[in-house]
């Protein structure tokens, strides 16, 4: 017989904080800012497209899964 997992027999652990005492790869930080800042926009025409396309994602998502008996990711 298997032992049902609860939060009481496996509790759920809070992430934990990136260690400071190792090596920062600060070339790949640079890069990610800078992409960041590339994409920024406060156009109200690309705002609207990008949460489109970001609803479309999301419904093909739960499409494919629905279709193989997955349920749903998102709502």
């Amino acid at each position: 017989m298997k032992q049902q997992i609860t939060a009481e027999t496996n509790p759920v652990r809070p992430p934990t904080q990136p260690s400071t005492s190792g090596p920062v790869d600060t070339a790949t930080l640079e890069l990610l800012r800078s992409w960041r800042l590339q994409d920024a926009t406060d156009n109200p025409a690309e705002l609207r497209a990008a949460e489109q396309e970001l609803i479309e994602f999301k419904e093909a998502m739960n499409d494919s899964r629905a279709a193989s008996g997955e349920p749903r990711l998102y709502s």
